[in-house]
């Protein structure tokens, strides 16, 4: 039995083919191509799931962490492209394997590995809003030897701007950690991986994560943050693998602007990067 993802994946990838000249695809029309398809005798209960969260690449995932869909600002979706933003948290499959497809669709596959999927990465490319950003401002750089410039900038520095985080149990309270929340809530923070994200508050009750300008779709309770908090200092993500959106977590938690000394004016802007 061809898998629920799979079957999303391949009406997705049929009405890609047959339009050559859309560029996506509303959930209405992908369900109505598996219904015309009818690869299972009836619509699954998992389809609309799949369709908007479980193979959606730039969505923070909930159970399947596959990497099939790109979802686009008005809600449509197309196949997912070599160099699309993806969410951290996700690492799964791109498009089914061979041998979970009935024969009658391997042309698909074999379309999709090879002829489209490069000219699909190379228009990825030209699309993404971070990548389209390649060579602005370089004439401010004209001239500039990079190993001078770098060393310059390195030539006072003791370390002193990055303290170490306080001793587990003496992670400051939680009160205040939640000001200093309340007070960086739209600042660019990093996780591990060095991904950007930013997030805001909701009342006095939790946060919401934005990455890439998309608001990740799982609220982190408070709560959730004071338990984080009793487990610092943190060493790697799977510290708080209890948590939700733990990869953000961890960057919030590991800033020296959240988690540091008593914050001063001129300290106030610095960050762990």
């Amino acid at each position: 039995m061809v898998k629920v993802a799979d079957e999303c994946w391949l009406a997705l990838a049929l009405l890609t083919r047959e339009h050559p000249e859309r560029q996506s695809f509303s959930t209405r029309e992908i369900l109505t191509k598996i219904r015309h398809e009818q690869i299972h005798p009836e619509l699954r209960a998992g389809v609309p799931a799949h369709i908007h969260q479980h193979n959606v690449a730039n969505c923070a995932p909930s159970t399947a962490r596959y990497r099939m869909f790109y979802r686009l600002p008005d809600g449509t979706f197309r196949l997912y492209r070599t160099g699309d933003t993806t969410d951290p948290d996700r690492a799964g499959k791109t498009h089914p394997a061979r041998t979970d497809l009935p024969a009658k669709y391997h042309f698909l596959l074999d379309w999709y590995e090879s002829e489209s999927r490069s000219v699909l990465g190379a228009v990825a490319a030209e699309e993404d809003p971070i990548l389209s950003l390649r060579g602005l401002g370089k004439e401010i750089w004209a001239g500039v030897d990079p190993d001078v410039y770098v060393n310059d900038l390195r030539s006072d520095w003791d370390g002193k701007d990055f303290p170490a985080l306080p001793p587990s149990g003496q992670s400051g309270d939680a009160n205040e950690i939640w000001t200093r929340i309340l007070r960086h809530q739209g600042a660019e923070f990093k996780t591990k991986n060095h991904l950007p994200f930013t997030y805001r508050v909701e009342g006095d009750s939790g946060i919401w994560f934005v990455r890439s300008g998309h608001v990740v779709p799982r609220r982190l309770w408070k709560g959730e943050i004071e338990a984080a908090l009793r487990k610092c200092p943190l060493t790697k993500t799977t510290d708080l693998q209890e948590f939700q959106c733990s990869s953000y977590l961890f960057g919030l938690l590991t800033d020296s602007r959240i988690l540091g000394p008593a914050e001063s004016g001129s300290r106030g802007g610095a960050t762990s990067g």
